[in-house]
Order: C-alpha cells, then sequence, then structure tokens
C-alpha cells in the first residue's frame, strides 16, 4: 500500500539526518507500506493519488508548514515521533491549523501506538474512496417525525461524493404487486427454517414481506443504488405488510439500508460499512436503565439475520402487522455511532459491551442492553437525532478517522 509523506525538517539539519534521526519509526512504515516521500521543494506539483500526512522531523518547520498550508490536504495529519523537538513543533502547527478554521491531529506516542493510528488513516482513506461516486436511494419520502434527520444533498455531493436520488413509493408498490407468491416461496421458508422460531405472523405474511423484498431489490438493481432509506410506514397501508424483512436482508447483502427515511443514520450505516465491511444495526435509544453504570437499551424491528446468533420471526412492533426480526446475540464488544446535521457536520462515538438481548413486549422487536464507555448525557443533551447504529468490534478510532477526514467534529 501506498503512503505519501510530506517530510518538513529544519533547514540546520540534512535531509540524510533525518532519515537517520528518525530511523526506528520510518523502518516501521516502510515495512507495511510503500512510501513516497515529498518535500517542501516539490509541493508547487499536485499531490500524488493516495493517502498523504505530514512528517514533521524536526522543531523550526512551524512557518515552513504555514507557508505552504494551502499545498497540504484539507485535513492534516501530523505524525512526531518527538525526536529533534517534532512534537513540540507538532503542536504549535495544530494550534495555528484550528485558529485558521482547519482541521487536523497529531499522531505520537511509541512506535506500535503511532503504526495503530497510521493504519488507522490509511483505512479510512480507503474507506472515504469507496464512498465517493455511491448511489444512495431515498425512495419515499421521510417520515414526517424525523424533523432533524434530513441532509443538504448538494453538501454531500461536494463534501462526500454521494449522489442522492430521490425515487417515488408507488414504483415499489408496482413491483410488489408484480411480484407472484410462487417465485418467493422457497425463499420464505428458507427464512422460516433458519429462524429458532416464530411468533406472530403466518406463512404467508412471511411470503408477502418476501414480495416487498424482491420490489424494493429491483429498484436497487433499476437505479444501481449502493444504499438507500426507504419510507417503510407509508408503504402498509398500500402493501399490507412491512419493510423490515427486506431492509435486513439487502443490509446481509452488503447494500446499506435504513428505516423511515432517515438519510443522516443511512449515511453514517454507509460509512461503517465501507470502513469496516460489516453490517450494522440501526436502532431507537429506548430507554436508559442504569445513568450511573451507563447502561441503555436500543431497539428496532429490523436487523440483518447474519448480524444475530440466532433470530425469532415476529411481526412490527408498532403496526402488530408484516413481519420484523427478534435478533439474538451473544454479549461482545460493540461501537454505537452516529454522524449528522445537515451537511453531517458532527459524530458522536463509543464504545460499548452488549449486556444481553431482551425481550420487552414495550418496545421494537430486537433489543440490545449496552453497557456505554461515554456518558449517557450526551443522548439527554446533545443526542444527534434519534437513530444510532450500532456494530460489532471496537472501531472507534478508524470511524473517527474516517470522520474527521469527511470535516465532521467530534460532538461529545
Amino acid at each position: 500500500m501506498k503512503l505519501n509523506l510530506i517530510t518538513f525538517a529544519s533547514s540546520l539539519a540534512s535531509r540524510d539526518s533525518v532519515f537517520v534521526d528518525h530511523k526506528t519509526l520510518l523502518d516501521s512504515i516502510l515495512k507495511k507500506y510503500e512510501v513516497n516521500y515529498i518535500f517542501p521543494e516539490e509541493l508547487d506539483k499536485a499531490l500524488p493519488d493516495g493517502p498523504t500526512m505530514v512528517f514533521v522531523g524536526s522543531g523550526g518547520v512551524e512557518e515552513m508548514v504555514a507557508a505552504n498550508i494551502d499545498r497540504l490536504p484539507n485535513y492534516v495529519v501530523l505524525v512526531a515521533d518527538g525526536l529533534k523537538n517534532s512534537l513540540a513543533a507538532s503542536l504549535e502547527i495544530l494550534s495555528w491549523l484550528r485558529l485558521e478554521g482547519r482541521n487536523g491531529r497529531v499522531i505520537h506516542g511509541n512506535t506500535d501506538f503511532m503504526m495503530r493510528d497510521i493504519d488507522d488513516f490509511v483505512m479510512s482513506y480507503d474507506a472515504i474512496k469507496k464512498v465517493h461516486g455511491q448511489r444512495v436511494g431515498v425512495i419515499g419520502k421521510p417520515s414526517g417525525w424525523l424533523i432533524a434527520s434530513g441532509v443538504d444533498y448538494k453538501s454531500l455531493l461536494d463534501k462526500w461524493g454521494l449522489e442522492m436520488i430521490d425515487l417515488p413509493l408507488t414504483e415499489v408498490v408496482d413491483n410488489y404487486h408484480r411480484v407472484t407468491n410462487d417465485e418467493v416461496a422457497a425463499l420464505a421458508d428458507d427464512f422460516i427454517n433458519s429462524a429458532i422460531g416464530i411468533k406472530e405472523p403466518s406463512r404467508d405474511e412471511v411470503v408477502k414481506a418476501m414480495r416487498l423484498y424482491i420490489a424494493v431489490k429491483k429498484m436497487c438493481e433499476k437505479y444501481h443504488l449502493n444504499a438507500f432509506t426507504l419510507n417503510c410506514f407509508d408503504l402498509i397501508p398500500q402493501t399490507n405488510t412491512t419493510g423490515c424483512l427486506a431492509l435486513a436482508l439487502l443490509n446481509q447483502q452488503g447494500i446499506p439500508a435504513g428505516c423511515e427515511g432517515d438519510l443522516q443514520t443511512l449515511i453514517t450505516m454507509l460509512i461503517i460499512k465501507a470502513a469496516t465491511g460489516q453490517e450494522c444495526f440501526m436502532a431507537n435509544p429506548s430507554k436508559i436503565v442504569n445513568n450511573d453504570r451507563r447502561e441503555m437499551i436500543f431497539a428496532h424491528c429490523t436487523i440483518a439475520p447474519s448480524m444475530t446468533d440466532s433470530y425469532v420471526v415476529r411481526n412490527h412492533y408498532e403496526s402488530l402487522s408484516g413481519v420484523a426480526i427478534e435478533g439474538i446475540l451473544e454479549p461482545t464488544e460493540m461501537t454505537v455511532v452516529k454522524c449528522g446535521g445537515r451537511s453531517m457536520e458532527h459524530f458522536f462515538i463509543s464504545g460499548a459491551r452488549l449486556q444481553k438481548c431482551l425481550d420487552n413486549p414495550t418496545m421494537c422487536r430486537t433489543q440490545m442492553q449496552l453497557e456505554m464507555d461515554e456518558p449517557l448525557d450526551y443522548f439527554l443533551q446533545k443526542s444527534i437525532g434519534n437513530h444510532h447504529v450500532i456494530v460489532k468490534g471496537d472501531h472507534r478510532a478508524l470511524l473517527s478517522a474516517v470522520f474527521h477526514q469527511l470535516g465532521a467534529k467530534n460532538i461529545q
């Protein structure tokens, strides 16, 4: 993998001495990456493609960096091992960047720690490249209660490279009515047989929900959608079923699919998929169990079956109709994430531990009780909308790197 290192060092130091002085760190980087060193006199040319960082080789380079600021990436990552006053210089540069309205960070610590941060930066760059140019479908208007979850389409195209495409809900309905029961009978039976149980829905209800899955999948294929959000509630009276199963199965197939037309949460899901390769769970923060222990329940009626250890076929909680999924998962590490704002300008992220899955009849069907790392005051004072996203594993560093590169700021 390639890595561009824009290298600044004091005029008092020779270029060769930079490589000698910082040999331990630079050798570690060279073991993993094909490094392209770029020196200040070469910055009159366009930067080559690939992840690009600023290597601070000594103190006394602050003015040199400031003079070249317009030639550096928008998000400036300063790498400093601390030798030759490199950390002190980096902190001065970072402070100046903030005064100038620019974003950046310093990577510093022992070599292993620094390599992990460098790896996260490179992986975040790759995730952003994957997202750029993707097509996001908005099928039907967002649900009326999502008064804080809209986005500015032009801003997302300019900053993130995402193309937002409005599509009519009527086309899903028309597709649904053209799908026959026979076309989906085997799919319905496989879904039922793979579950550990089925409660409210009949097989006929599962068949109807599977017809809707095929109808939505055809929309994704026709319009070449990489992700989509669906106004699933408006579909219920027109199809007599719910979209929970369709969203679950498409999420499982690698197409991030969100509920209720919530674009901010869908785009968060798209970033998580690009960065981690994993499916994730869009959920309501439903109840704080214990504020001091930071225990909170998240719940929703759709989850990719592949994300669960087992599942029960249920009906949709609010409408008591259609098909939903009660996912059951064993305790494990999780990350809770949300990026939002009209221009996706801020984000929240917390590590968490899944304590248990619940079966409370007053909540949506998949229910996760998590112990959060971050204080729960965030949800009560600064929450970015309603829905949040949960993914297995600890991905805080990687996802933070992605959002920072995209210009979002941590709201915590």
